[in-house]
Formats: C-alpha cells, structure tokens, sequence
C-alpha cells in the first residue's frame, strides 16, 4: 500500500530514497560521468600504453586500449552496483576515436542506466624503454665465459636464452628496466648488455641452478644522481670446466664426464659404476682426455669379471677387470681410451647425454 508522499512532487511512494520518490531520486541522480576527450598514448615501438606519468606494457589490440582507457576514464557514482558497460567505438581517422558508451547499474535497489559520449584522441610518443634501448642504456654487463676454457656455441645459446628467458618473465611482470641492450659475440664468449642490474642477478643466479654456473660481480662508477653514486655492474659468469665428454682424474679415479651443472655426473671408467659429485669439489680435478682421444678395439674375451683387450698399436692382449657397462662378447669391437700406459673401455656414448 502507498502510504508515504514524495516530499518534492506529493505523489504516493511505496518508500522513499534519499528522501523522494523513484521519479525524483532519478531526476536528480548521475550514474555516471566521462570527460569529452579521452586522451591515449602509445608507444609506437613497443605498444606500451601511459597511464599518468608512467608507462605500462601491453600486447593487447588498438581498440581494446581504447576501451580500456574509457572504462578508467568512467566515475561511477559510489552506490552502483552490478555495473556493466557497453562501448561502441566509430573513428573519423586512425588518431580520432568517437564512442557511444551504455552504462546499466543496480544503485539502492533501482535499476537505471545513463548514455554517454566522448573522443578519444590516440597519439604516439616513445616509451621510457624504448628511449632507453635506442639510447644504448644498461645497468649491467653479464660476460659469458667457462672456467679454464672457451665456451662452445651450444652453451652460449643456452646462457643467452636463459637470460632472455628471464628479461622476458620480469618484463611480463611490469618491470620495465628488464630489457637486453645488444649481444656481443666475442671470440672469447658473449656479453649481453641488460638495462637492469637486479635481472642481470637473478639470471646469473639461474645459471648457477641450472648450469652449474659460479659468478662474480665487478662495479664500476659511472657517475653520480642526486648526490648519490651510480654504478654499471660487470657479471663475470663462468660455466664448469668440464663438459659431457670429457674424461678427468679427480682423486685418483677416472672418471668419464656425462653432465656438468651444479653436480657433475658420469661413469668411474675402472668399475664402471656411476660418478655423482657437487662441481664445487672438483676444483682439484684434472682434464685427462676426452672422447676425441678414443680408439677402436677388439674384445678377446669375456670371462667372469675379466676381460682381455688387443690393444690396437702393439696388438698385445690387454687384461682388465670388467668394467659393470660392458655387455659385450669375445671377437667384438669395441670403444677404447688410453691414458698413460692403462687402458680403460668406453661405454655407449652419446654426445648430447
């Protein structure tokens, strides 16, 4: 029953909001409002979109910023609720966007609506990254190199994309400083130039977990700004010394190399057996041979745990305890390494192992 009388028009109301009737509630009610121009800068390199005084990363489609920007650019009145907006957007040239925007609201249990319109006007200045990457800045130097020897290429790929892999996932994340300045291949390894010195860190740091990589960092003064010092970092990151293929002498024992990271693995050539050790014990261990050194044979014979081997300059029958990776029979062929005057028999060996 409508018992209660609009205190504005006197008509009957089944309840009053804000002290009037629906009619009059609406009347003087504003669901929501725009500006005329909405204004939306991109990057044309990169695609980055300002909101304010900052630039934040986007992948997304030119209209999709647009609504994007007009869905910020919307106030809302405070009480709206299960608000849905709708946009149409026609354009007169790529820089002049003109939309019809539909807003429906629930506000204190009315539904209502309102239509508006705005311009959006589209312009293109270069982002800060860009700017800086044009302008060849970095905060850090990561040099690619190995311990004791030159890194091959395989490796310096994998490093690289590592790094990349990194620079990528804080970029992702909104940091806007993780970018690669340039790659430099030197005949000694590669430097990758990285606008950030905390990506820089962390990608040595990865190296570490996955490659068994050791670092060291080396600053160098640059300058000063606001009073304070400004340092470019030098990341000196070192791969193990030793890669799948190689044969070492560590405490004695010769061992074959199947992977080096941050434990090195492979295969104890006198038994056979299997190799594990952290790559930070093996500072002490020598380079004996690797796989390029390794011979044809003839297996003589196979009898219990001992075998005999021709060895293939003098033909003299070698006698050896078998090793646990042979399965061969008497008359085969087989792979063969001598190091001083011992010999020792290869198993299977592939080289990406």
């Amino acid at each position: 029953m409508k018992n209660l009388a609009c205190p504005v028009c006197g008509r009957p109301a089944d309840n009053l909001i804000d002290g009037k009737c629906k009619d009059c509630f609406l009347k003087t009610f504003t669901l929501a409002r725009i500006p005329h121009i909405v204004r939306t800068i991109i990057c044309p390199l990169c695609g980055a979109v300002k909101k304010g005084a900052h630039w934040e990363g986007n992948t997304a489609e030119l209209e999709d910023v647009i609504h994007v920007g007009i869905k910020e650019a919307l106030k809302l009145d405070s009480d709206a609720r299960d608000v849905q907006v709708s946009i149409d957007l026609t354009n007169s040239d790529p820089s002049i966007y003109h939309a019809n925007i539909r807003v429906d609201a629930n506000v204190k249990g009315i539904g209502t609506n309102a239509a508006l319109r705005t311009e959006v006007r589209v312009s293109r200045d270069t982002c800060d990254t860009c700017s800086r990457i044009s302008g060849g800045y970095y905060e850090a130097v990561v040099q690619v190199r190995a311990e004791g020897r030159f890194p091959d290429e395989k490796e310096q790929v994998q490093l690289v994309e590592l790094i990349e892999e990194v620079i990528e996932r804080q970029y992702r994340k909104g940091y806007r400083l993780a970018f690669i300045t340039k790659v430099d291949e030197l005949p000694e390894g590669t430097d990758v130039y990285i606008g950030s010195n905390s990506s820089a860190r962390q990608a040595c740091k990865l190296a570490a977990e996955r490659f068994g990589c050791s670092y060291s960092e080396s600053p160098t003064l640059v300058g000063k700004k606001d009073g304070k010092d400004i340092y470019r970092i030098t990341y000196s990151l070192r791969l193990p010394r030793f890669v799948p293929g190689d044969i070492i002498n560590t405490r004695g024992d010769a061992v074959l190399i199947r992977h080096s990271g941050k434990r090195t693995t492979g295969l104890l050539l006198r038994s056979g057996l299997e190799f594990y050790e952290n790559t930070n014990r093996l500072k002490d261990a020598v380079k004996i041979a690797d796989m390029d050194d390794a011979m044809d044979a003839v297996l003589i014979s196979v009898e219990d745990d001992i075998v005999q081997v021709m060895h293939p300059t003098t033909f003299r029958p070698v006698t050896l305890k078998k090793p646990a990776h042979l399965s061969g029979r008497g008359g085969e062929d087989i792979r063969i390494v001598i190091i001083g005057d011992e010999v020792f028999i290869l198993p299977p060996y592939k080289e990406n192992e």
